[in-house]
């Protein structure tokens, strides 16, 4: 039997296990996954064992950077992204990206199309550089990032009452289970920018409807949140683990089985 699992620092809200369990039951495989908290403290302490004993590892928030530099080498894609969330194990440690797939899927399933259009990503963590990635390739006119704490290029939420229209797409936390009130965007400055909005996407899929992507709805706005990139991007993972394509419509099954 083959062992797989996630690590993250908080788990809790996690669809990943039955995922796998699902891929797993439909390509026959002897195999689990498991869900593995990590604390910050004592981080690679803590992940080099289980790069040892695992035969594969999913990365999630915080550690799609902090993971890099205990692997051995990075596909072209998470060298691109500057981000890993999919590790290969074995003699050799490799790093791979499939959020870039995962998000370009769930745009897709929803009718969003970022071709020319503006795109302002809100948060500025590991998953935002895969959304980062997959908009440039589908050909998006401008990418903006949003942070509370903005440098460089990027800009404030405040920024957005003068600076957005166009695509938003939410790379933060806030909105996600346990705390499905939240909403990464102020209320007042969401009433005047969603107007302009083309559509919404949130990576959240726990809950699946979220502050953020129920006004957009209420406005007629398309909009998704993140059950298709999640399943999306296990697929192209256990592609990668299992090194050969698999069966075409295996994301739609796991959508059809999943329940959030």
């Amino acid at each position: 039997m083959k062992h797989y699992g996630l690590i993250g620092e908080r788990l809790g809200h996690s669809l990943s296990v039955p995922i796998h369990e699902i891929i797993f039951r439909e390509l026959g495989l002897s195999a689990d996954y498991r869900l593995i908290e990590v604390p910050r403290d004592g981080f690679e302490e803590n992940v080099r064992p289980l790069l040892e004993s695992l035969d594969g590892l999913n990365v999630t928030i915080p550690y799609k950077k902090d993971v890099m530099p205990l692997l051995d080498g990075l596909d072209p894609v998470a060298q691109e992204v500057g981000a890993v969330n999919t590790i290969r194990t074995g003699n050799t440690l490799t790093g791979y990206n499939t959020d870039v797939r995962g998000f370009s899927e769930m745009l897709r399933h929803a009718g969003l199309n970022a071709s020319g259009q503006h795109c302002f990503i809100l948060g500025t963590g590991g998953a935002s550089l895969a959304v980062r990635t997959a908009l440039a390739r589908l050909g998006a006119a401008s990418i903006t990032f949003v942070s509370r704490h903005p440098s460089g290029e990027q800009i404030s939420y405040e920024d957005l009452r003068e600076r957005f229209s166009g695509l938003l797409v939410n790379c933060t936390p806030a909105g996600m289970f346990p705390h499905p009130e939240g909403c990464p965007v102020p209320e007042p400055i969401l009433r005047e920018i969603l107007p302009r909005a083309c559509g919404v996407a949130d990576l959240i899929y726990n809950p699946s409807e979220t502050v953020l992507t129920r006004a957009a709805a209420r406005l007629g706005l398309p909009w998704c949140t993140g059950l298709t990139m999640l399943a999306a991007q296990a697929v192209e993972a256990e592609s990668i683990w299992q090194d050969m394509p698999l069966p075409e419509g295996l994301t739609e099954i796991l959508l059809k089985e999943l329940v959030v």
